[in-house]
């Protein structure tokens, strides 16, 4: 049979509040993705697969603009999406890519002559195709349209049927188990446990961002996808120096910046609540929930650096101010998060000789800073990593440092797709050479693996350029 296309409106909400200035019509109606349109849907061995074409052309929501994508935007989401699904955090899958040999389009971008924040030229780049698959792409902003006119003073039956319809679809799509019981189950009690399961996993999902380094850069409630999967490879950016208030897009401001991820996802929590109360005779329990979401999400997002450490168990006792004491460190040290937290598994195999000098115990971590420390800074190194040490080993149940090594080097990469490397990919991409494109695709098949062929090339502080040219270091 013919797949039918669709694509479909949302409503905005950013950091929880709605917004309606950018909106064509001005009532919130008629926002939508102005590239990606919906051609079909797939089952493959009982599970259900929804097929996004994103750079096909015009959309219902592109707003005046071609609706086009570039080869160069393309490769960064398809390489970063698969990338993000071997690190182990839930996504969107990048099925295929095609390149049009015929087709161009105009897009403004950085000429690299300087260090400008903002874009100074046209550039002519390849129009492309990335097919992007997922369970579903429902997003907290389709449940957030329809709640919304059930809350207007104009509202009729027929909007609150047609809500009470989008969210018996979000169920069915992305939590079945709560679809499924439909018939003995009113649809209130069933939104209620929906939205405690997605607390959780929005938590996982967070949590798992700030392990990996990633920052998602546009992080709002259309950006936010009901199951917790990472979508919107856009204005992502996984982290080089470590800064807690790094974003790749120049847009992103504070609120979407990387350690404040966990605020937004609750934002956009508190967002999917506001969707599902038309459904609620009794609000109380939303009330809880949000409580439940706050706590659990900040709670996930402060267990990700015990985990980071290497520690075994929520337990440990000095996890927490072992790492209030590290942020701060790193922050003055110009540390590169992705290689510090994997040569940690190095200073916790040291020898107790080796541990007892400060210069060899915070040797490993030289190949991480991007400047050379002062004396005192190393000091300073050296009686974190001695105190972190002494924790982990004396941790109960925690096996010991090697234990401890072994777990760091399976929670913290070794691999990530940095700007620097998926800018190589796309340049000699667009001159028709794949090599560095299937290269990483192949290096981030196995992320926290050794792959010592690709260690001297990808394994390595971050060029300068790529910590201050626009277009790598950031983008508008």
């Amino acid at each position: 049979p013919a797949l039918q296309s669709w694509c479909t409106p949302y409503a905005l909400a950013i950091m929880g509040e709605q917004m309606y200035r950018n909106c064509p019509f001005g009532d919130g109606t008629g926002y939508g993705d102005g590239r990606a349109v919906s051609v079909g849907e797939v089952v493959v061995d009982g599970r259900r697969w929804e097929m996004q074409l994103k750079g096909g052309g015009t959309t219902p929501f592109c707003r005046g603009a071609d609706g086009r994508a570039v080869l160069r935007s393309s490769v960064r989401e398809f390489l970063a999406s698969e990338a993000m699904f071997n690190l182990g955090v839930d996504t969107t899958r990048a099925l295929s890519l095609i390149v049009s040999s015929s087709e161009v389009t105009q897009r403004p971008w950085y000429s690299g002559r300087d260090d400008g924040e903002e874009v100074d030229m046209m550039v002519t780049e390849q129009c492309a195709i990335t097919t992007r698959v997922a369970p579903s792409f429902t997003r907290v902003g389709h449940l957030d349209l329809f709640a919304r006119r059930c809350f207007m003073r104009t509202t009729t039956e027929q909007h609150k049927e047609e809500h009470r319809k989008i969210l018996e679809h979000a169920l069915f799509r992305e939590y079945p188990k709560f679809a499924a019981d439909k018939d003995s189950r009113p649809l209130a009690d069933r939104a209620i446990a929906m939205l405690e399961e997605a607390a959780d996993r929005f938590a996982t999902l967070i949590s798992g961002w700030l392990r990996v380094g990633f920052c998602q850069g546009n992080f709002n409630a259309d950006n936010c996808l009901i199951s917790g999967r990472t979508m919107d490879y856009g204005p992502f950016g996984f982290i080089d120096r470590y800064d807690p208030m790094f974003a790749k897009w120049t847009g992103s401001g504070q609120h979407f910046a990387f350690m404040n991820q966990p605020k937004a996802g609750i934002a956009n929590y508190l967002t999917l609540v506001s969707a599902v109360l038309p459904v609620l005779e009794d609000r109380e329990p939303a009330k809880a929930l949000v409580e439940r979401a706050q706590k659990v999400i900040l709670s996930a997002a402060q267990d990700t650096f015990r985990v980071k450490m290497g520690f075994a168990t929520k337990d440990a006792a000095e996890a927490d101010s072992l790492w209030t004491d590290l942020e701060p460190l790193m922050r003055r040290s110009d540390v590169d998060y992705t290689i510090f937290w994997r040569e940690l598994a190095t200073v916790a195999e040291l020898g107790e000789p080796d541990a007892g000098d400060d210069a060899k115990l915070a040797a490993p971590l030289l190949k991480a800073l991007y400047n050379a420390p002062q004396e005192s800074r190393m000091r300073e190194w050296a009686d974190w990593l001695r105190r972190w040490r002494r924790a982990v080993a004396e941790e109960q149940g925690g096996g010991g440092l090697t234990a401890a090594a072994a777990r760091i080097r399976a929670a913290n990469p070794k691999y990530i797709p940095r700007e620097w490397m998926l800018k190589e990919a796309y340049d000699r991409a667009a001159k028709g050479d794949y090599e560095v494109v299937h290269s990483l695709y192949k290096c981030f098949l196995r992320p926290y693996d050794e792959q010592p062929e690709f260690e001297g090339k990808y394994y390595r502080l971050a060029p300068r350029e790529a910590l201050t040219r626009g277009g790598i270091a950031r983008m508008t």
